[in-house]
């Protein structure tokens, strides 16, 4: 999968994070990949995935994030 590493800023610390697609369901998940941590949420689409981290912004869960491969 090609630009789906995330740089997560958050209040308290920041994280990489990868959106990855779970083989037996097909849905689509956060691997936070700084703490080797898969989280339980589920999306349909990477889309979803990234809307979902647009609505933390916005609420202010987290900072920011950026997209690390789209970067390089």
């Amino acid at each position: 999968m090609k630009d789906n590493i995330y740089l997560v800023i958050r209040e308290k610390d920041n994280v990489v994070v990868s959106i990855m697609m779970n083989k037996l369901d097909h849905t689509y998940s956060f691997v936070n990949l700084t703490k080797g941590h898969i989280c339980t949420c589920k999306f349909d689409s990477i889309e979803d995935a990234i809307k979902d981290m647009e609505e933390k912004k916005d609420n202010g869960e987290i900072i920011d994030f950026i997209n690390m491969e789209a970067r390089i």
